[in-house]
């Protein structure tokens, strides 16, 4: 994957961050935001861990909408989702299955005030699940294979409502799918032959589940969905922007679920980070 440093700025600017000095130079810390979703928070910390370590301290804070809070210059750095983060500010534009396409469609749709910097190989792209035992013995199923089967994606399931990710695969209208109340709930109507298909993600935590399996977009069908580090446009220095580029190319879909996973179960995501971080040893590269 080719990654893209768009970064921007030289110095932190003092009205975002608290406890400015007397001569009103650079506050002691720097705040990532994030919402409580256990996805967004595991992100947060890893960003603020990697910008730490170029000699500013961080804070990680939960707010309700933490790029309004990019935006107005209230916290420096979010984790984001290309995909989502698209649909929420040109919700007219399709983002692509090619992930370098929507990565830019994104850049070009953020507010004036916030930057990106690399997205990451770590995604949470939509996916359709299958029963393992609906599984050949010699391939693993693909969107393709199962666009020539119409009525089985016309029997999908969902957690909850909303629209699904893409209104077609192949020739095959996805229609409206059966709604269940979590994936415990939809793997195991699956499981049980009550739909067809599931729709889940790339990172749900809930993957993987005894007896279900996911479907390959070998043809990048549905749209790419990479992690995305947003920052305040203007604040954030060279070297603290390298260090959000560092996580690019190191954090995998995998490592993102299954630390989503731990702390959805209640782990502390300091902890569980900082145990990321450990294995990895990012902290220790220049």
């Amino acid at each position: 994957m080719r990654f893209r440093a768009w970064s921007a700025g030289l110095l932190v600017a003092a009205s975002v961050l608290a406890g400015c000095s007397e001569n009103d130079g650079p506050a002691p810390y720097l705040t990532v935001v994030t919402t409580n979703d256990p996805q967004y928070r595991v992100l947060a910390f890893i960003y603020a861990a990697v910008v730490k370590a170029t000699g500013i301290d961080t804070k990680v804070r939960e707010s309700a909408d933490p790029i309004a809070e990019l935006d107005t210059g209230i916290a420096s750095v979010a984790p984001g989702f290309t995909a989502r983060v698209l649909r929420q500010f040109a919700p007219q534009q399709r983002p692509s299955g090619d992930e370098e396409t929507t990565y830019k469609s994104m850049i070009a749709a953020l507010p004036a005030g916030v930057a990106a910097a690399d997205y990451g190989t770590a995604e949470d792209r939509a996916a359709l699940a299958v029963p393992s035992a609906a599984m050949s013995a010699s391939a693993k199923p693909t969107l393709a294979g199962l666009a020539r089967h119409c009525d089985e994606l016309a029997r999908a399931g969902q957690v909850g409502p909303g629209t699904v990710p893409a209104a077609r695969i192949g020739s095959c209208p996805t229609g409206t799918p059966r709604q269940f109340p979590d994936t415990a709930a939809l793997f195991g109507a699956l499981r049980h032959g009550d739909v067809a298909v599931a729709w889940t993600s790339t990172a749900d935590p809930a993957l993987p589940a005894a007896g279900v399996t996911v479907v390959d977009d070998e043809k990048s069908w549905l749209p790419a969905n990479n992690v995305v580090p947003l920052y305040r446009r203007n604040e954030l220095s060279e070297p603290q922007v390298l260090s959000l580029n560092k996580v690019a190319g190191e954090l995998t879909t995998g490592d993102l679920a299954a630390m989503t996973r731990e702390v959805s179960a209640g782990g502390d995501p300091q902890r569980v980070v900082d145990a990321w971080l450990n294995d990895h040893q990012i902290l220790l590269r220049g």
